[in-house]
């Protein structure tokens, strides 16, 4: 027997930290030359949301419609980046909804909410979108690669 979404999503609100936690560590081991995730701002709160409106009858759009929190841009990053971070929140997604035996209705409505959050913050990027209203873009200008440990000592 399958979860129907409205247990889907109260799972997802419930884990949404664990999720979260799942997603960073998968995107530092894929991209360990980019930090932070440019949308890890959004993880949570996507988890969140989605939970919320997974079996209310809304459509997977709200989600990002709704959403609150970050993206990070660095404009010296191809988009794909964006594209990559999102392909990893839908792994994520994907196992679990595998993990509970997900309906195959919740698990179809995640990834076209998952889908459209991904439309959305790529729009932002290339500046032919508008933000919902919750949704903040930071331009990084510095580098995202991470420190490496005793780089910024001055040599003796």
């Amino acid at each position: 027997m399958s979860l129907s979404p409205d247990k889907v999503g109260l799972f997802l609100r419930s884990q949404a930290e664990e999720l979260e936690r799942i997603w960073r560590d998968a995107r530092a081991a894929s991209r360990p030359d980019v930090f932070p995730g440019l949308i890890d701002g959004l993880v949570a709160p996507f988890f969140l949301r989605a939970g919320e409106l997974l079996g209310s009858g809304a459509a997977p759009e709200e989600v990002w419609q709704g959403l609150v929190g970050i993206v990070r841009w660095a404009p010296a990053l191809e988009p794909d980046e964006l594209k990559e971070e999102w392909a990893l929140l839908v792994e994520v997604l994907v196992a679990a909804c595998e993990s509970v035996n997900a309906s195959r209705d919740a698990a179809d409505w995640l990834a076209r909410a998952a889908s459209s959050a991904a439309a959305g913050t790529a729009a932002l990027v290339r500046r032919h979108g508008k933000a919902p209203e919750g949704v903040v873009t930071a331009v990084v200008f510095s580098s995202v690669s991470p420190r490496q440990p005793g780089a910024e000592r001055p040599e003796a």
